[in-house]
């Protein structure tokens, strides 16, 4: 536990500047408080720091465990471990938030992507089934066609028959003719 209190201690100091944990220190809302980003969509409220002098050296980060009425070595952020404990609870919670948020907006979009495959799904049956129908009702109308065509076939007279009915009525009528004339000729 004292490593990861340590860990964390040292990822804060990274986060913020001049931080170093102190005695009977807790955080309380204030106008003046500045927020600190940790991560995406991440902060964390911290008290405002004072202006370092321009007298004192920039001593960059720093860990500095303290005793209780002990002189700071430098300008900061004193925080007792009450409220580190409480800012890792934010952070852990945060996370958990996020982690809770990110699984909601999965489960939304996989509901989503499912009622559209769903959509989909129906849009290309019933689209089938409209295409089967109008290929069905293509060949009904196909088969209809090809009926009247044959029907038609049949109705219509024979060339041949018709040539040997013209041929016999011409001939026929050439030998009346003909008659006629010789009769009439003869009288």
């Amino acid at each position: 536990m004292k490593s990861k209190l340590i860990n964390f201690i040292i990822a804060l100091s990274i986060v913020t500047s001049s931080v170093c944990p102190a005695q009977n220190y807790h955080l309380s809302p204030d106008p003046d408080e500045v927020e600190v980003p940790v991560g995406p969509k991440t902060t964390l409220t911290f008290p405002q720091v004072p202006d370092v002098p321009q007298s004192e050296p920039d001593i960059g980060e720093a860990i500095s465990p303290m005793k209780r009425w002990q002189k700071a070595p430098f300008t900061g952020l004193l925080l007792s471990p009450g409220a580190i404990a409480s800012i890792m609870y934010d952070l852990q919670s945060k996370e958990d938030l996020i982690a809770i948020e990110v699984k909601k907006e999965t489960n939304r979009l996989k509901l989503l992507h499912n009622h559209e495959l769903s959509v989909f799904r129906i849009r290309n049956e019933s689209d089938k089934k409209i295409d089967k129908l109008r290929i069905e009702e293509q060949k009904k109308e196909i088969e209809k066609l090809d009926l009247q065509i044959k029907k038609e076939r049949e109705s219509r007279p024979d060339p041949l028959v018709w040539a040997s009915i013209g041929a016999g009525a011409g001939v026929i009528l050439t030998t009346l003719t003909a008659a006629i004339i010789a009769s009439v000729s003869s009288k």
